[in-house]
């Protein structure tokens, strides 16, 4: 009997702890949130914020709009980040991440979710980050059951509100807080309070914003509810009401998409077969929560996403996310590939990958993380940008269909290694290193022939054209983010102090032709963006022979072959930095072959190398940058391995198709592998 009024006391105690609104401003960074005033009510709460000053402004740095991170890759949770969630609940309720199999699966029409809220848990001065916010709007009706947390819980005013019900209007409050400050000595405490109702700033609007915050080792989303201080934008094609939540989405979508309609394609067989389960419970939430628009389809048997990319509706989605490894994103990309109208579709539709596999190389390249979570956020929040890929032919597939290919293509150790150890997937990481440690005591060759068409040979051409085009996709991207800035010039005063601004007559006319002009530039930078049919002409056929200005690889180091890898994207395994100078739309592919015959003590620091990618700066290692290439095998057995997919042992011939495919990349660039210092 004694514990069920402890419950309801405890159950009241969360209840008024959620029911808190603070004050906040808008910054350059983010929302922050504003210190409380000085008052003998708020002396307890702000020593407690002193104790617990674990702010989401220490975690702006991860923010998914910043062009100089400095951080780890892979974002799991910092010792910040536990300590600010300690308190953190399940994000969603249980029921939407129920994992009842299904061939597809709706999701646009859910109704409305509710998430934890965490009003009145953010201490003064911490910022939420824009790169963080997945949603805004307003509170239409003011809640009268809230009080400010800038004020103290425990004035005689707050005490008053609470006893009030929800359903009386503000008249009836004001009416009780007017009573309330004629029969109370404490007039202090009631006059602080009543000034979030009677003497609020007018720029002062009640808005709840849903963010992703850490929790453990991932993100989540929670909603807090705040009254933000802002100035009234002066452009006249918005409306005053429109500004602030208008103005937070534009910081938070900044040079990306909202509201994307998604099309998730998931393996349930990936990532041991928890691929699936990773989708509902780390990727779902935080998609919903920024109103993307989900359909779900799951893959039964291998090749089947090239079936459901070819003949899906290409009209009804701007992004397809696999949920999945690195196989999945291979065949939806060949899928639309063989579609008959394939210029369309890669056009309006961005590929990405949501890391639920055992090889996740293409979400550590774009998203720098392969956790789940991490990897959503940053597929709300990135860039859609161009890049290259490769085109495979050989004899039984050419005149079909050749291949498309995003990631590599490797011969040799590399590839019996990964596909002849899946036997041993349980193993994990473990089964490749122990696969290549015995092929190379072994000391196994693969003898062949290949011809190359050459961009920079030679370390020093390469590292050249790496600065060069590094610089220069920078330089592109900088001037892609100024032209979508400059539709923003007028900017708020987030000071608490308001200045008054003089207004020319012509001001609005001015700006309507600056804005018309940027709509007109952006149309044409669009259109520059567009790829035609010709794009996806090959130059090199495979039946036309070997063209007269490709070189062929020395015989004394091709007949004893050890290593033979190309790629396109930085890191081929969520460990394994193989092509650290690799670039998104560089028209090139890094090339790296080993000699079989180099000794045990030297490829011992080429392969303890691979992690950080400075095995390509040892004198045993070639690499450089190709345009094309040839390869001839000698051996009777064997196999070849593009995108981690098991390939004939047959001649291959690949090409690099310039900027052919869309995705989202991470501040517009692959991940940051220090090639430049090395």
């Amino acid at each position: 009997m004694t514990l069920k009024p402890s419950k309801r006391r405890k159950g009241r105690s969360r209840h008024s702890r959620k029911k808190q609104i603070t004050s906040a401003i808008l910054t350059e960074e983010g929302i922050m949130i504003k210190a409380k005033p000085s008052s003998p009510y708020t002396y307890a709460n702000r020593m407690a914020d002193k104790r617990s000053r674990s702010s989401i402004d220490n975690i702006s740095r991860t923010s998914f709009q910043s062009n100089s991170d400095n951080n780890s890759i892979f974002e799991t949770a910092s010792l910040i980040s536990c300590v600010t969630c300690l308190s953190d609940t399940d994000t969603i309720d249980r029921s939407e991440t129920s994992t009842t199999d299904t061939s597809k699966d709706d999701l646009s029409a859910n109704p409305k979710l509710h998430y934890p809220s965490v009003n009145g848990q953010l201490p003064a001065n911490t910022v939420i980050p824009y790169g963080r916010i997945l949603d805004a709007r307003y509170i239409e009706k003011e809640p009268l059951h809230y009080y400010d947390a800038n004020s103290s819980p425990s004035s005689p005013l707050s005490s008053s509100m609470s006893n009030i019900s929800e359903k009386c209007d503000l008249d009836e409050l004001q009416s009780s807080q007017k009573k309330e400050r004629k029969g109370n000595s404490l007039s202090r405490g009631s006059n602080s309070s009543s000034s979030l109702l009677t003497s609020r700033s007018p720029f002062t609007k009640l808005v709840e914003v849903i963010f992703a915050r850490p929790r453990r080792h991932d993100v989540v989303p929670k909603r807090v509810s705040l009254y933000i201080d802002y100035k009234p934008h002066s452009s006249s094609h918005l409306k005053e009401e429109d500004d602030l939540v208008e103005e937070i989405l534009k910081r938070s979508y900044k040079n990306t998409r909202r509201n994307k309609s998604i099309f998730v394609i998931i393996n349930p067989f990936g990532g041991k077969g928890k691929a699936k389960k990773l989708f509902m419970t780390k990727a779902k939430p935080l998609l919903l929560a920024s109103r993307c628009s989900i359909e779900v389809v799951y893959t039964k048997y291998p090749g089947h996403a090239i079936e459901i990319a070819r003949e899906m509706d290409i009209d009804k989605y701007d992004t397809i996310a696999c949920a999945s490894g690195d196989g999945i994103p291979h065949e939806v990309i060949n899928g639309l590939y063989q579609r008959p109208d394939h210029v369309k579709a890669f056009n309006n539709i961005a590929i990405t990958e949501i890391p639920c596999g055992s090889g996740n190389a293409m979400s550590v390249s774009c998203h720098w993380t392969n956790n789940p979570s991490y990897s959503t956020l940053c597929l709300i929040k990135s860039i859609e940008t161009r890049i290259d890929l490769m085109c495979c032919s050989q004899p039984s597939y050419a005149r079909e269909h050749p291949k498309l290919s995003f990631l590599s293509q490797t011969y040799g150790l590399i590839a019996e290694t990964d596909i002849n150890t899946e036997f041993i997937r349980w193993m994990g990481p473990a089964r490749f290193e122990l696969g290549v440690a015995f092929n190379i005591i072994q000391k196994k060759k693969y003898p062949c022939e290949i011809y190359v068409k050459y961009a920079a040979k030679s370390k020093n051409e390469l590292k050249n054209h790496y600065l060069e085009h590094k610089n220069k996709g920078s330089l592109e991207f900088q001037h892609i983010t100024m032209n979508k800035d400059n539709e923003d010039c007028d900017n708020y005063n987030y000071e608490n102090e308001y200045e008054t601004e003089n207004e020319d007559e012509d001001e609005d006319a001015d700006a309507d032709d600056e804005d018309s002009h940027l709509i007109s530039r952006d149309l044409a930078d669009s259109s520059a963006d567009q790829i035609k049919e010709e794009d996806f002409k090959i130059k090199y056929p495979l039946d036309e022979g070997i063209p007269s200005d490709w070189e062929r690889l020395d015989p004394n180091i091709s007949n004893n072959l050890g290593i033979f890898y190309t790629g396109k994207m930085p890191y081929v395994a969520a460990d394994t930095k193989f092509f650290p100078a690799a670039l998104p739309s560089d028209g090139t592919m890094d090339m790296v072959i080993t000699d079989a015959r180099t000794s045990l003590t030297r490829m011992a620091p080429i392969l303890l190398g691979l992690d950080k990618g400075s095995h390509v700066l040892q004198p045993e290692v070639l690499h450089s940058k190709i345009l094309a290439y040839k390869i001839i095998p000698k051996l009777g057995n064997g196999l070849f391995s593009v995108d981690g997919e098991k390939f004939p042992l047959e001649p291959l011939q690949v090409e690099i198709m310039p900027r052919l495919c869309k995705t989202l990349l991470r501040n517009g660039r692959y991940v940051d592998t220090d090639f430049d210092s090395m």
